[in-house]
């Protein structure tokens, strides 16, 4: 048989026998730094028949532990890899190859041996022998694996940025939502569920407790919305007794979170109702988390969301997550309770300090009230109407300091007071100064209100006006012509000096003839640019309402001084109008 010498023979190549070409050949095998095999196809098994010092050096086997053996050897146990079979098929069909395996040496060190396979055939093209070349690329492999796992921790820190980019933007986003949100608190929780859905859940509950301590389900949202009316028929069969294992039941009783990691597959299976069981099996719920709604110390309710991927399991990272958006809004819920809570409280006390104006012959009456700001503000605002001696009337209208409570406070007082007063006396200087010594020893500093006062009675088919005013804007006359006249000595507020400097002026309206009672809220209203409406305004405006009824004078004026405003409104308004029936 040919040597691996004679396969390398080339003609053009020698220059001397071919004694000294082999010579030659055999230093080159024997001094490359690269190791060399050489096997033999044609003999059992193909075993090693050549190994250069280069191939002991990497491997630690000497040529007579190499030679005589396959090559698998050098895989040691390790032979199920990919590039064996390769290599396999390659040697069978005769082929040359390169691949690249987890080879073993002696002591059992593994290293990466790029191998490079080549056919050797004779000269009448039978394959003689296959030569081998090795290359330890070791340090290479680990090179490229330090850069793989490198690569594969920037990927999975991006990921994890990412996802926390998008979970921070969700709670921006829910923070945005509840920070709008208005009294309905179910369409903002509404809203909140939407953004959990898909981001933290395939599906989310929310459940809300009562005062009474019933459950509701206030938000139901699914990432496919076809789902939806599954999570309603859900409802029917949910319970939350002491006895119930339900996560929600579990929550609400506890007030702490409960993080089901894992649903098992025949979770539905324990249920008896069968068409429950049919629609917890098509929602498929395979990780569970329930946190509670806690707000001031209280358990408002629960949120509830589950996954139905079974490659997405809850953990306490999720769990954290859910807990914020949780808190966020049972905020939202609590705050949006008592601000209805107050709205409530304001709402019945402003009707309780506005009167029932009684029914009135031969006079119009009408009236506009606008408190500003908020809903649960109390307006300082207050107008009153009463029927005196002699077939009279006493006509009021005030401003009390401030808002809220307190100025509710002095409107009753005030109200209360003039009406008392009222019984024994119709003088409006009388009943304004009885008003400002009950608020001088009532009331704590700072407190103080602005009146008028009017005394209308009826002469002749007409009214005798008497008019006092404790610092309260001047009535106006709005004669049947459309004339305007101001009307009383000015005085002083109430509520602050022992002599409010209370004066009495008289005057008369015919038939037609209207006076006009207003707040500050009127002529102070500013425009955009901070102009102030004015009583030269107010007075321009009631020169055209001149013959019209007495609602209709109120209305337009409100509409007036709102206009100027563009419906920004800075104080509270009221306009009381008594005019004369033609």
């Amino acid at each position: 048989m040919e040597s691996a010498a004679d396969a390398y023979s080339n003609e053009p190549l020698a220059r001397g026998s071919s004694d000294e070409l082999r010579r030659l050949l055999d230093r080159a095998v024997a001094a490359s730094s690269n190791g060399i095999v050489i096997t033999d196809p044609n003999l059992p098994d193909g075993p090693i028949i050549y190994v250069n010092p280069a191939f002991e050096r990497t491997t630690g086997y000497s040529r007579d532990d190499a030679i005589g053996r396959n090559c698998r050897f050098l895989q040691d146990q390790d032979r199920d890899q990919p590039a064996v079979g390769e290599l396999r098929e390659s040697v069978k069909a005769g082929q040359e190859c390169r691949v690249v395996l987890r080879n073993y040496k002696k002591d059992g060190t593994l290293f990466w041996n790029e191998l490079y396979v080549s056919p050797v055939y004779d000269d009448e093209g039978r394959l003689a022998n296959f030569v081998g070349v090795q290359n330890d690329v070791t340090e290479r492999k680990r090179a490229e694996e330090e850069r793989d796992l490198l690569l594969a921790r920037e990927q999975l820190a991006r990921a994890e940025a990412v996802k926390s980019r998008r979970r921070l933007s969700m709670l921006a986003a829910a923070g945005t939502t509840l920070a709008s949100a208005s009294l309905d608190y179910a369409a903002t929780l509404k809203r909140i569920s939407r953004l959990a859905v898909p981001e933290l859940a395939d599906w989310c509950v929310v459940d809300l407790v009562d005062e009474e301590g019933r459950v509701s389900q206030a938000a139901a949202t699914h990432a496919e919305s076809s789902q939806e009316v599954m999570l309603r028929e859900l409802s029917k069969y949910r319970r939350f007794g002491d006895e119930d294992p339900g996560s929600t039941a579990r929550v609400l009783r506890s007030g702490r979170p409960v993080l089901i990691r894992e649903v098992s597959d025949d979770v539905a299976d324990e249920l008896k109702d069968r068409e429950h069981r049919r629609i917890i099996n098509q929602l498929h719920p395979r990780s569970i988390m329930a946190v509670p709604l806690l707000a001031r110390g209280r358990t408002l309710g629960a949120m509830t969301l589950v996954s139905s991927n079974p490659e997405w399991r809850y953990d306490e990272e999720d769990l954290a997550l859910a807990e914020n958006l949780a808190y966020r809004c049972a905020l939202a819920v609590d705050n949006a309770r008592l601000y209805s809570e107050r709205n409530f409280i304001a709402r019945t006390l402003q009707r309780s300090i506005l009167p029932t104006l009684p029914e009135t012959r031969g006079l119009e009456v009408g009236a506009e009230y606008l408190p500003m700001g908020e809903e649960n503000e109390v307006g300082g605002d207050f107008y009153d109407l009463m029927e005196v001696q002699n077939s009279g009337y006493l006509a009021v209208i005030g401003d009390v300091r401030g808002k809220g409570p307190v100025a509710a406070a002095v409107t009753a007082l005030a109200r209360y007071t003039i009406r008392a007063t009222a019984l024994g006396s119709d003088s409006p200087a009388a009943v304004l100064t009885r008003l400002n010594d009950a608020m001088l020893s009532q009331l704590s500093d700072y407190q103080f209100c602005t009146v008028a006062c009017v005394r209308l009675g009826p002469v002749n088919g007409g009214l005798d006006l008497t008019v006092a005013r404790g610092g309260h804007p001047a009535p106006l006359l709005l004669r049947n012509d459309g004339s305007v006249e101001e009307f009383g000595c000015p005085g002083k507020a109430l509520g602050v000096f022992p002599d409010a400097g209370l004066a009495e002026s008289s005057g008369r309206l015919e038939s037609g003839d209207a006076l006009v009672l207003y707040t500050d809220g009127v002529i102070e209203a500013r425009s955009p640019d901070g102009a102030l409406f004015g009583t030269e305004r107010l007075v321009s405006v009631l020169g055209v309402l001149g013959g019209l009824e007495a609602s209709s004078i109120a209305r337009k004026i409100r509409d007036a001084a709102l206009e100027f405003q563009e419906g920004t409104q800075h104080d509270d308004l009221a306009v009381f109008v008594l005019r004369v029936a033609e």
